[in-house]
C-alpha cells in the first residue's frame, strides 16, 4: 500500500494535480499543473494556443491575421505542430504550415507577475518554442510568467520580391501578433501586460533587436534581451530579397512573367517543395556565415499593400535614433564560432582559400570592391592576419585562432557596433555582457565534440536558462555550473522585474552590473564568477570599427 501511495504521489507531481480553464479572447483553453521537482512549487502550462489564423492558401506570404477563435474548450496539454523547417543541424525537421501557436507557463493564475516572452533561434529556418528544448522551469520558479511561440521560418517567413507582390518579414509580424496576444490575454494567466520582456538567442536575439527597431513593437514590450545576435550581424539582414525569390523560382523550374506571377505560383506549390529548395549550411559560400542568410529580414517597399515591419536598414535606423527607447541586455558567448573548427571537415579547401583571396577577411559592411579597391582590401587582410594569425594565413595548426576571427566576424563586431549605436542615443540603460562560463552545462560544446577548447560556444548559454529535456544532464550538487545557472536566471528575472539585472548584491549576485557607456565600455563577464570589466576582448574589435568608419560609416 505504501508503494502504491508513493507511485500515486509521483504521478500527481509529474502529470499534474488539476486542469484549470482560462478564458482568452479566442476562447477557453485548459492547461495542466506540472511540477519542476519534489522541492519546487508546481506551475501551470497552457500549450498550443493559436494566436493567428493558419498562414495557408491566400494567407501564405502575407501578414498574419489574428486568430478568429474556437468553440468549446481547447486542450492545452500538448504542443501543436512546429513550423516547416529544413533542420540545418538535425533538429526538428518537418512541421506543418498551420503552426502559429504559443505556450504560456505561469506560477499562478492570480497575481500581476512580470512576463518573459522567448523568441527561439535557428538561423531563421529552424526551431520552435516547444518545451523539449526551452523548458521554462527555472524561470517560472523565480516567479515570472514565461511565453514561447512559433513563427514562420525560411521562405515561408521571409520571401520578398522588393515590390508589392511580396513585401516580406512575415515571420517578424508573426512575432508582433504573438506579442499582441500576450498584451491582450496575459493578465488572465497572472501576468502583467505592462511588464513584458522579450528575449531571444541567435536569430531570436536578432529578432528581439529588430523588434526594437520597428514601430510595430511600440507598447508591446517594455524590456529586451538580445543573446548572441543583433541586426548588424552579417547574416541577419537580406539586402536583395528579390534575387533570393527568383533563385527559388529557378530551383523549382518555374517560369514567370512578373514578380506577382512568380509569387502566385509559389503560393500554389505544396509548402514542402518550397522548404526542400532552401539552402543548408553546407550550401553557403565560403567563408560560411559571413554573408546574408538566404531568408532573413529585409526593408519593405514604401508602397507595400500591408503594414510594414521594417522601413529602413538597421544601421540607418540606429544612427537616426529611430528605435524604441527600452532598457536592454545585449551580449554574446566568448567563443561563439568555435563550431568553425569543423568547417575544414565540411570543405577542406575553406581555410586554404584565405591564402589566395584577401577579400575573405573583409566584412561586406565595409563595402569594398575587391577589383577596384585592392589596396584597401589588402590593408584589411594584413591587419587581421596580424591580429589573429601572427601574420600567417589560417591553417589547421592555428584552427582556434581561425574560430576567434570567425567569432568576431560572425557575431561580436556586429553586436559591439550595435551597443555603440544604442548607448548614446537612448536614455534607457544598455547592459552589455560576455558569457564565458565553461563547465558541465556547456552542452553544445560536447554535442559538437569540442570539449578540449576553452570557452563557451554559440548557444551554450541556453542550458543556463532553460530545462532542456532533450539533454538530461546529471549534475551533482555543488557543481559550479548550477550556481552559474541560478545566477544567470536570477539576473534575467531581475531585469524583467526592475529593468536592472543586479539591483542588489548578495551571496549569489556578487557584483553590480554597470550600464554601458561608449566612454568606458563597461560589460559583465559571466563565468564561474561575475567580473565587472571594461573593453571587451581587450580592444581586439577596435580595428574593425576603425575600418568601418574609414570605408563605409554606418
Amino acid at each position: 500500500m505504501l508503494k502504491l501511495c508513493l507511485l500515486l504521489s509521483l504521478f500527481v507531481a509529474v502529470y499534474g494535480q488539476s486542469r484549470p480553464i482560462v478564458t482568452t479572447t479566442g476562447g477557453q483553453v485548459q492547461g495542466m499543473e506540472l511540477s519542476t521537482g519534489l522541492l519546487q512549487p508546481n506551475f501551470f502550462a497552457f500549450k498550443g494556443i493559436p494566436f493567428a489564423e493558419p498562414p495557408v492558401g491566400n494567407l501564405r506570404f502575407r501578414n498574419p491575421v489574428p486568430h478568429r477563435g474556437w468553440s468549446g474548450v481547447l486542450d492545452g496539454a500538448e504542443h501543436r505542430p512546429i513550423c516547416p523547417s529544413t533542420g540545418w543541424f538535425g533538429l526538428e525537421i518537418g512541421g506543418e504550415e498551420d503552426c502559429l501557436f504559443l505556450n504560456v507557463y505561469t506560477p499562478s493564475l492570480s497575481g500581476n507577475r512580470a512576463v518573459m516572452v522567448w523568441i527561439h533561434g535557428g538561423a531563421f529556418t529552424g526551431g520552435s518554442g516547444d518545451s523539449w528544448i526551452y523548458g521554462p522551469d527555472f524561470l517560472v520558479n523565480d516567479g515570472v510568467v514565461v511565453v514561447t511561440f512559433n513563427y514562420r521560418l525560411g521562405v515561408l517567413g521571409f520571401l520578398a520580391t522588393g515590390d508589392t507582390a511580396a513585401q516580406g518579414n512575415y515571420a517578424m509580424k508573426d512575432m508582433v501578433e504573438a506579442l499582441r496576444w500576450v498584451r491582450n490575454n496575459i493578465a488572465r494567466f497572472g501576468g502583467n501586460p505592462n511588464a513584458i520582456t522579450v528575449f531571444g538567442e541567435s536569430a531570436g536575439g536578432v529578432a528581439v533587436h529588430y523588434l526594437m527597431l520597428s514601430q510595430m513593437g511600440l507598447n508591446l514590450f517594455q524590456r529586451a534581451i538580445s543573446q548572441s545576435g543583433t541586426a548588424l550581424n552579417p547574416w541577419a539582414f537580406q539586402p536583395n530579397p528579390r534575387a533570393q525569390a527568383e533563385n527559388l523560382g529557378r530551383k523549382l523550374g518555374i517560369s514567370w512573367s512578373s514578380t506577382q506571377n512568380l509569387v502566385d505560383q509559389l503560393r500554389a506549390r505544396p509548402f514542402q517543395q518550397l522548404v526542400d529548395a532552401q539552402s543548408g549550411w553546407a550550401d553557403l559560400e565560403v567563408p560560411r556565415g559571413l554573408t546574408s542568410f538566404e531568408w532573413a529580414p529585409n526593408v519593405e517597399p514604401a508602397n507595400s499593400l500591408e503594414p510594414r515591419f521594417l522601413t529602413n536598414d538597421p544601421a540607418t535606423l540606429m544612427r537616426s535614433g529611430n528605435f524604441l527607447q527600452l532598457p536592454a541586455i545585449i551580449g554574446y558567448t566568448d567563443v561563439e564560432s568555435l563550431f568553425m573548427v569543423h568547417e575544414d571537415r565540411i570543405d577542406n579547401t575553406a581555410m586554404g582559400q584565405f591564402a589566395t583571396n584577401p577579400y575573405f577577411y573583409v566584412p561586406r559592411s565595409f563595402n569594398l570592391n575587391p577589383l577596384t579597391q585592392q589596396t584597401q582590401v589588402n590593408q584589411v587582410a594584413q591587419t587581421f592576419r596580424s591580429i589573429y594569425f601572427n601574420g600567417q594565413h589560417p591553417h589547421q595548426g592555428i584552427v582556434f585562432n581561425y574560430t576567434q576571427f570567425m567569432t568576431d566576424h560572425h557575431f561580436t563586431f556586429g553586436i559591439d557596433r550595435t551597443v555603440r549605436y544604442h548607448a548614446p542615443r537612448q536614455t534607457q540603460p544598455i547592459y552589455y555582457y560576455k558569457f564565458s562560463m565553461d563547465g558541465s552545462l556547456n552542452m553544445i560544446k560536447r554535442l559538437l565534440f569540442l570539449p578540449d577548447f576553452p570557452g563557451a560556444v554559440h548557444a551554450d548559454d541556453l542550458f543556463h536558462l532553460f530545462q532542456v529535456a532533450s539533454f538530461p544532464v546529471p549534475i551533482l550538487p555543488g557543481n559550479i555550473a548550477l550556481t552559474v545557472r541560478r545566477r544567470m536566471v536570477r539576473m534575467w528575472v531581475n531585469f524583467a522585474l526592475t529593468g536592472n539585472p543586479t539591483p542588489v548584491t548578495d551571496s549569489l549576485i556578487t557584483a553590480r552590473w554597470e550600464r554601458y557607456t561608449n566612454a568606458n565600455q563597461e560589460f559583465m563577464d559571466i563565468g564561474e564568477n561575475l567580473i565587472p570589466s571594461r573593453v571587451p576582448h581587450g580592444g581586439r574589435l577596435e580595428p574593425w570599427h576603425n575600418f568601418q568608419n574609414q570605408f563605409a560609416p554606418w
